[in-house]
């Protein structure tokens, strides 16, 4: 993410430093991130896509297992209710 300045309510203008050069001397001027062109929101809008696919896999985990276990009881013949 390359560094950028954020109006933060009641604080004013904090700056994100992307690189440890900035990191360092809290001064915009030395950022050397310069050669990624991905804004904010298209690094949130990426991690946000990579939380989502995570969450999916996750759903899907489970799924399997939950099927996996009516199996075992279908085949030891124990039924369950749900009403």
């Amino acid at each position: 993410m390359r560094c950028h300045y954020e109006n933060i309510k009641g604080v004013g203008k904090v700056l994100i430093p992307g690189c440890d050069a900035v990191a360092i001397s809290g001064d915009i001027q030395d950022c050397i991130c310069h050669r990624e062109t991905q804004t904010f929101a298209a690094f949130e809008r990426q991690e946000y896509n990579k939380e989502v696919q995570r969450l999916k896999a996750k759903i899907k985990e489970f799924e399997d297992e939950n099927e996996f276990y009516r199996k075992v009881l279908e085949n030891n013949e124990i039924e369950l209710n749900y009403e």
